[in-house]
């Protein structure tokens, strides 16, 4: 009976891919998530390019050996820096060749889901082709560093800041452990 249930217990084990916005606003949220749900057992694809995903490795040197990084090269877009891979590396402008970059990537991405055996996908709000993509055994869940955002926005809100309080760095329960921000820089989205 014990051998029955252990069995019935580890085929309830995903394996989940998770595929975040090329934002460290968005890659820390995912990994965080991504190394709950490897506490819990299952197996993770941290779906990303090279370059982000080194810089991951950098900061969560501790990754658990539950996450797998997976790195897609990311497709050169007239206009976008052959270096950028992620909006740290382009200024604002320079952002919508960045999101052109990112849906190119949506081939090599349906090709390592079809050739995977992934349950899940996890992913965040910019890729809007992927649930449109042809897979019919993986199981698409749609996820946001905005979430987290939106609820510290409107515990932002409730408060009033001095010019002497907003130069400081604050930190929120509602973002992960390791994040900062400045109210100021909050203030200009919650109204």
């Amino acid at each position: 009976m014990d051998e029955m249930k252990k069995k019935e217990h580890d085929d309830q084990k995903l394996h989940i891919a998770v595929f975040p916005w090329l934002a460290f606003g968005h890659f820390l949220p995912f990994l965080h998530l991504s190394n709950h749900l490897a506490q819990l057992g299952h197996r993770i694809s941290f779906i990303s390019t090279p370059k982000n995903l080194h810089r991951l490795t950098e900061i969560s040197p501790n990754q658990s050996a539950s996450v797998t990084m997976v790195p897609l090269p990311l497709p050169s877009v007239h206009g976008l820096p052959d270096s950028a891979e992620s909006t740290s590396e382009v200024p604002f402008h320079l952002v919508p060749y960045l999101k052109q970059a990112y849906d190119k990537l949506q081939f090599p991405l349906t090709d390592f889901l079809q050739n995977s055996d992934v349950n899940w996908v996890i992913l965040d709000i910019a890729p809007h082709w992927l649930p449109l993509s042809p897979l019919n055994s993986v199981s698409t869940r749609s996820s946001s560093a905005f979430s987290v955002s939106a609820h510290s926005l409107s515990w932002a809100r409730r408060r009033t800041f001095s010019a002497a309080a907003n130069s400081r760095w604050r930190t929120s329960p509602s973002f992960p452990s390791g994040s900062r921000f400045r109210p100021t820089s909050l203030l200009g989205y919650s109204r």
